[in-house]
C-alpha cells in the first residue's frame, strides 16, 4: 500500500514504515493508523492527540500502546503545539517527556521537532495535513514535521533542514525524506488566497494544481512538498511519499475534512537509536 510506505503489524496496532529509513539501522519510526488503541466514536480507536476532545486517560493508554512498538516509555515522547507555522524546536535530553501528558506542556508555537539525541521520540499529530520525516544518517539527526497548507507555502520542511544545518551540521544532501499519508489531490479542494500565495512564492506552482471546472482547483500537497525539499537541496532519489489520501481511506486512517472537523489524530514517530546513560531505549 502506497509508493513507498510500508504497512506493517506492530502487536496491538498498524503502522506505515518507510523502508529506506529501516535500511539505515539507525531509527525506529513510524506513522500510526487509527486501528488497534481504546478510545471511542469519533475517536475510534487510536487517537493520538490531547487537544481534538477525546478523554485524555484514552488518549495516554493510546500513546502508550504507540510506545511499545518502539520499545520506550511514554516519558521519552517529545511533541510540540501546531500552530501551522514555520517554527522548528532543537530537542535536547532534557526536553524528554515535553507533552507526553498534556498539550499545555507540549513545546509552544511549534510545527517541527529536530534532535540528534537517541532514545527521544519526536511525535507529531495528523489528520489531513502532511507529515515529514527527515533523517540525516550522515551526522545522524531526525525530525518530524507538520506541514499544514500554511506550513507547506511558508516552506517548512525547508525551514526544517535549516535548522538541522545550523544546529546540527546537516547537508540537505544527504538527508532521506518521507512524505506520509495526508489528504491528496483527489479531495483537497482550495479557494483562489491559496493559490494566489502559491502564485508568489512558487515558480512550478502550475504543477501542483489541477482545475476541477470550478473556482476551487485541487493542490496536492504531496508534489507541493516534494519539490519544496528538492530545491531545498534533498536529491530527489532521497524522497518517498506514501501516496495514500487520508479522506479516501478513513477505514484505517483520520481525516479531520472526512469527519467534519470532529475526529482523533494520527502520529508520526521518529527515535535515533541509541542508549543515553540510564535510559532504556530499546535499542
Amino acid at each position: 500500500m502506497g509508493k513507498g510506505f510500508v504497512l506493517k503489524d506492530c502487536g496491538q496496532t498498524k503502522m506505515f514504515e518507510i523502508p529506506s529509513f529501516e535500511d539505515t539501522g539507525l531509527v525506529r519510526h513510524g506513522f500510526s493508523t487509527r486501528l488497534g488503541g481504546v478510545g471511542k466514536k469519533p475517536y475510534d480507536t487510536l487517537n493520538l492527540a490531547l487537544h481534538v476532545g477525546d478523554e485524555p486517560g484514552d488518549v495516554i493508554e493510546n500513546r502508550k500502546i504507540a510506545c511499545d512498538k518502539f520499545g520506550v516509555d511514554i516519558t521519552r515522547i517529545v511533541t510540540c503545539q501546531q500552530v501551522h507555522g514555520t517554527n522548528i524546536e532543537a530537542v535536547s535530553e532534557g526536553d524528554a517527556g515535553v507533552g507526553a501528558f498534556s498539550y499545555d506542556e507540549a513545546f509552544p508555537a511549534a510545527d517541527g521537532i529536530i534532535t540528534n539525541r537517541p532514545g527521544l521520540l519526536l511525535a507529531t499529530f495528523y489528520a489531513d495535513c502532511v507529515p515529514l520525516f527527515i533523517l540525516d544518517p550522515v551526522k545522524k539527526v531526525v525530525g518530524s514535521i507538520h506541514a499544514g497548507w500554511k506550513g507547506t507555502v511558508a516552506g517548512i520542511g525547508a525551514a526544517a533542514l535549516k535548522r538541522m544545518t545550523s544546529e546540527y551540521g546537516s547537508d540537505p544532501a544527504d538527508c532521506l525524506v518521507g512524505i506520509g499519508p495526508s489528504i491528496g489531490l483527489c479531495c483537497y479542494e482550495v479557494d483562489s488566497p491559496v493559490i494566489d500565495e502559491l502564485r508568489t512564492k512558487f515558480r512550478w506552482w502550475q504543477k501542483v494544481i489541477s482545475e476541477s471546472g470550478t473556482d476551487h482547483p485541487h493542490l496536492d500537497l504531496w508534489e507541493t512538498n516534494r519539490r519544496i525539499m528538492i530545491d531545498a537541496g534533498v536529491p530527489e532519489n532521497n524522497i518517498e511519499t506514501a501516496g495514500l489520501c487520508t479522506c479516501c481511506s478513513q477505514d484505517i486512517l483520520f481525516s479531520y475534512r472526512g469527519g467534519q472537523g470532529v475526529t482523533g489524530r494520527m502520529g508520526a514517530f521518529i527515535m535515533l537509536k541509541g542508549t543515553p546513560e540510564g535510559v532504556d531505549c530499546g535499542d
